[in-house]
Order: structure tokens, then C-alpha cells, then sequence
């Protein structure tokens, strides 16, 4: 499934293009500037995760070929910005740039603990393969891992000012972002590199690496959607 979010709804649709359902529950209120800003499915695809500036993070499950509406987590004072589900699906990370990292159990619904960034402000989380969280932040614009134990590892300097968009690949190769610019940051956790690729046409506001780690996928605002084989930005053809 493909779930695709506005400013204060989410439609869920099939491989074939054709819509499954349509998800209503965040609110716009009188904010403008309220809106739907992070989406991720979990690693079974059973349950999927909404975050909203509105300051909640909603559930969503899939059971026998229905829709239903779960828990409706309140983040307190954070002013959320992107999610990550754990490798196993039971923990959910959620990021924002007034508070540490928050870490919720997906069982029971908890708080489980919260994750400094070790610099500045946090905006994107991911998960690497053995469950330790990737942090970007910005004011200073940074990187670094911090395992389960706590442990942190810094990273490279990203060339975006607000690096928010991360994705990892199935081999913890990290794709960075920013909310604004066309500078994607590649860092391989595990090798130790990283570089700066070819700016992308128009920008790259938020990356995804295909499921095999073959090609990485950017928005631009401008241009649509872009892809990279390793060696060039190729735009794809879109319906």
C-alpha cells in the first residue's frame, strides 16, 4: 500500500493506483501552518503511523481487509517534525525540534524513555538494522548515531543547514536532506564515508532508498520525482 497525506488527511491506496480509504482524524484547528507532516508504515505493514503539528502521533491498523483507527498519542510540548519504527515493530521514535527524541512503545502505548540529540535541536530519526537511532539536527547542522545502550557516535557535518529527511538502506547507508536545497549527504554508518552528491534538479526535500538499496529517491518540489543510480539524477516519468 501507498499512504499519501495532505494537510489534515490521509488517503491509503492500493498497487494499482486505486483508493483503499480515506483517514480523517487530525485537526486543522484555526493554525494555518497545521499539517500532517511525517508517515511511516510498520515493518509488517499491519499498523501505520501519522504525525501531525497538531501534537499527536495517531495509529492506524489494518486487520482482515479493514481500516481501523488506534491510539492517539499526545507528544506534550513537542513540535514534531518526522518517525521511525524500531527494526521489530514494537517502538516508535519521534523527533521535533522543542524537546529530546521520544521513544513509545507500540504494545501498550508508553513512554519509554527519551533521546538527546548531542547537538543541537533534532528534526529526523531512523532506525539502523541493529536498532541504535540516527539523529540529525540543526543549529548545529549534525549527525550522529546513538546506540541502545546510549552510546553516541558522531557523524559527518550534512550539507543541508536543516538536515530532515533521513533513510536508511537495507545496509545502514544513511540518505540526508533538508527542507530546503538540492544536497543530498550519503553516509555509509558501517564503512565510515560519506560524500555529498550531485545537486539534485530543482530540490530534494525528502529521501527514500527503494527496498533493496539499489536506487535512492528524492522530491523536488519543483521537478517531481528523482532518481539516483549511483552515478546521476535521472527524473522520473510520472502519471
Amino acid at each position: 500500500m501507498l499512504a499519501a497525506a495532505g494537510r489534515s488527511q490521509i488517503d491509503i491506496l492500493g498497487r494499482d493506483g486505486a483508493l483503499q480509504w480515506t483517514l480523517t482524524g487530525h485537526s486543522l484547528g484555526s493554525d494555518e501552518d497545521r499539517g500532517i507532516v511525517d508517515l511511516a508504515f510498520s515493518p509488517d505493514g499491519a499498523l501505520l503511523a501519522s504525525l501531525s503539528t497538531e501534537r499527536t502521533l495517531r495509529l492506524w491498523r489494518f486487520r482482515e481487509g479493514a481500516c481501523e483507527a488506534g491510539e492517539v498519542i499526545d507528544l506534550g510540548d513537542l513540535m514534531p517534525a518526522s518517525l521511525s519504527f524500531s527494526p521489530d515493530g514494537t517502538e516508535l521514535a519521534v523527533a521535533g525540534a522543542t524537546g529530546p527524541v521520544q521513544i513509545w512503545s507500540v504494545g501498550d502505548v508508553e513512554l519509554l524513555r527519551t533521546v538527546e540529540a548531542p547537538e543541537g535541536s533534532p528534526l529526523g530519526v531512523a532506525h539502523l538494522s541493529d536498532g541504535s537511532l540516527v539523529i540529525s539536527s540543526y543549529e548545529p547542522a549534525a549527525l550522529a548515531v546513538v546506540d541502545p545502550s546510549g552510546a553516541v557516535r558522531p557523524g559527518p557535518s550534512p550539507a543541508a543547514e536543516r538536515p530532515y529527511g533521513l533513510s536508511v538502506s537495507p545496509g545502514d547507508v544513511v540518505a540526508v536532506s533538508g527542507d530546503s536545497g538540492s544536497t543530498v549527504t550519503v553516509w555509509d554508518v558501517l564503512g565510515g564515508q560519506h560524500r555529498n552528491l550531485p545537486p539534485a534538479r530543482g530540490s530534494a526535500h525528502c529521501v527514500q532508498w527503494a527496498p533493496d538499496g539499489s536506487a535512492l529517491y528524492a522530491v523536488s518540489r519543483t521537478s517531481g520525482v528523482l532518481r539516483w543510480d549511483g552515478t546521476q539524477w535521472s527524473l522520473l516519468q510520472m502519471p
